[in-house]
Parts: C-alpha cells; sequence; structure tokens
C-alpha cells in the first residue's frame, strides 16, 4: 500500500513505522516546504509537497500527524479523496471536531483510526486479555516535558493516559470532575454501568515520563509502570503484575529498550502500522472512540470552568 504522511516532527515516527510494516512511503507533506524537501530527501521518500491534496494523488493511505489544530481539515481532505486515515492524537481539537470526523469517516467506507500506541504495547495487551471486571483505575502520569496545557486539544497529551484507561477498564464515561491548576490537571471519570478512573497529569523536575498505574476489582489488584526514561534512550514499561487470593505473579513479561532491537514506543507504531494494513481495526482505536476521549477532555473542561461534575456529551 502506498502510504503519504503529513507532518514532518510525529509523522518521522511513522514514516519508519509504515515501511518497518511493509508499506510504501511515497508522499511527505509539512508546511515548511523547504524542511519537508530536506526530510523527504534523507527518507528516500520521492513526493515533497506542502499541499495535502497534491499528496493524496499519489497515495492509498494518509497519516495524518500534523499539528493538533490541523487534524480536523487535514483528516476531512484525506477522506474527501478517498483515502485511508490514521490519525495522530488527539483526534481534533473539541469535541464537536471529534464527532464529526467520526461521522464522515463512518459514511465514507474507508479505515480510520487514531494512533493510541498504549493499544499496542505487548505488556498491556496481555493485561486487558487478562482483566476481570474493572472497579477503579489510579494514574498518576509525571512528565517533565509539559510546558502548558494551553494550544492542544488534549492537555498536552492526556488523550493517550485517557483512552488507554477507558480500554483497560472496558467502559465509556458518563461524567466527570475535573481540577487544572497550572500545568497540573486532576480528572475523575464516572464510567457507565460502574467503576471509576482517576487520572492526574502533572509535571516533574525529574527527566522522562513516569506513569504509575493501579488497577482494581473484585477479588483483584493489579499494576504497572509505563514510561519514557531517558537514561535507556527509550520507553519502559513494566511487567504488569497481579494480586490474587493474597500472592502476586506476573502477567506478562515487561518491555525496556535494548540495543539491536526497535525502541518500545516506536515497535508500538509498527504494530499498528501492520494492524492498519491488515484491516485488523480491532486491534486500533476507531474515530469514534476518538471522540469518546475528547468527551471527557470536554467534560472534564466544562468541570473545571463550573466547579460541578459535568456529564460527557458524546
Amino acid at each position: 500500500m502506498r502510504v503519504g504522511i503529513v507532518g514532518t516532527s510525529w509523522g518521522r515516527m511513522h514514516i519508519g513505522a509504515f515501511r518497518a510494516a511493509g508499506a510504501e512511503v511515497v508522499a511527505l507533506c509539512g508546511g515548511n516546504l523547504e524542511k519537508t524537501r530536506g526530510i523527504a530527501q534523507r527518507e528516500g521518500i520521492a513526493l515533497a509537497t506542502n499541499d495535502v491534496a497534491a499528496l493524496c494523488r499519489d497515495v492509498e493511505l494518509v497519516v495524518v500527524a500534523s499539528p493538533d489544530a490541523m487534524h480536523r481539515d487535514h483528516v476531512k481532505s484525506a477522506l474527501a479523496l478517498g483515502k485511508h486515515v490514521l490519525c495522530e492524537k488527539p483526534l481534533a481539537m473539541t469535541l464537536d471536531e471529534a464527532n464529526d470526523l467520526a461521522t464522515t469517516a463512518e459514511a465514507s467506507g474507508r479505515r480510520c483510526a487514531v494512533s493510541f500506541p498504549y493499544r499496542q504495547l505487548p505488556p498491556l495487551t496481555a493485561l486487558r486479555k487478562w482483566l476481570p471486571r474493572v472497579r477503579e483505575i489510579d494514574v498518576t502520569l509525571r512528565s517533565s516535558f509539559v510546558t502548558t496545557l494551553e494550544g492542544s486539544g488534549d492537555f498536552g497529551g492526556m488523550s493517550h493516559v485517557i483512552d488507554a484507561a477507558l480500554w483497560l477498564a472496558g467502559g465509556d464515561a458518563e461524567s466527570v470532575a475535573a481540577a487544572i491548576s497550572g500545568q497540573s490537571v486532576s480528572i475523575n471519570v464516572a464510567l457507565r454501568g460502574g467503576g471509576v478512573l482517576n487520572l492526574v497529569h502533572r509535571p516533574t523536575v525529574e527527566p522522562g515520563i513516569h506513569g504509575t498505574w493501579s488497577i482494581a476489582g473484585d477479588g483483584f489488584e493489579a499494576g504497572f509502570f509505563a514510561g519514557y526514561q531517558p537514561s535507556l534512550s527509550g520507553w519502559r514499561v513494566s511487567a504488569p503484575r497481579a494480586c490474587v487470593e493474597g500472592t502476586w505473579r506476573d502477567i506478562a513479561p515487561g518491555v525496556d529498550p535494548r540495543a539491536h532491537q526497535r525502541e518500545p514506543w516506536a515497535e508500538a507504531h509498527v504494530a499498528a502500522a501492520r494492524a492498519f494494513l491488515a484491516g485488523d481495526m480491532s486491534r486500533l482505536a476507531s474515530f469514534r472512540e476518538g471522540a469518546k476521549v475528547q468527551a471527557v477532555i470536554d467534560a472534564a473542561s466544562r468541570s473545571h470552568a463550573s466547579g460541578r461534575r459535568e456529564r460527557t456529551r458524546a
């Protein structure tokens, strides 16, 4: 399948991922044409352009990895021209935009998915398969890369955590209470049919991304660590562990960056590319699921403004 990449920052991750998955990456689009041409030349990509329509003429599949605020326009352009679309997170800047894209995607008959790599990390896919009914998930994500919560559609990267928590819990959000303070956000999500997610994202002076996950249900608790470790030059996910009847055991092996092997976060992108190319959409987040993540962010913003718990509008 011939692939075009829109975006020259995160887009470079997708160049390697789709090539490793067996696709031809034949076109690259970026806002700065000189920069785009330079990257395309280094990567051996035939077409470099700043026109999404021109890119679409040469490809069957478009990866939208442009700045968040441009996702909606670039996705709609690709779908209007009949292309399959993989979109970087967040799907859009607002819930209305995300719902519009989900509806457009469903009507198009094209393959459409949002890139949420947590779903492709082997320790987490094994944990989700094992998990009984989840009652509560608590996550604290500490990141040295948080600079502002403004200017993105997902509180500076929180959509990854929201999607992974909803996916592991196997539920949809019903209502949200949230507080935003400076660069920190705390979100409490009540799930339909019972269950709760407590999600915290805050800056840290410790380099990297450090996520501590705790999961509980009737008769069990489980947990793992996941994050980017600068000292290891990559992502590390600990072996997920579970305690049942008073005994802890590993559910699956963890993953670490290893010499001469693809880094785990990059490997997760390859796994997503393989699934997309194969049409195995069950392994990926649909645009409708991307809109459900945006519904949590929308309700969190309204809750912070009102000082009350707000129902989701998805």
